[in-house]
């Protein structure tokens, strides 16, 4: 996959991206950085499969969405425990 369709496929998806986060070079060879929250971040390589690719997306989205669900309960617990 080039680059274009990945950043256009993991957008829809709900990845957040930002191209000030990716390394130039990187982007040249087809390989893009997606901003998860709280400092994760997710590398997808237009090199693989597109099995490959879809797999590691989805990896992605289900860290993405524990990370968000842990910190939403951590802020409600933060709220309670004052």
């Amino acid at each position: 996959m080039k680059k274009n369709e990945i950043i256009e496929l993991g957008t829809k998806l709900g990845l957040p991206f930002n191209e000030n986060d990716n390394f130039p070079d990187m982007l040249a060879k087809d390989q893009v950085v997606f901003n998860g929250c709280n400092g994760q971040r997710f590398r997808i390589d237009g090199k693989w499969s597109d099995d490959k690719i879809y797999a590691e997306f989805g990896e992605a989205l289900i860290l993405y969405g524990r990370r968000l669900q842990k910190m939403d309960i951590s802020r409600v617990l933060s709220v309670t425990g004052d």
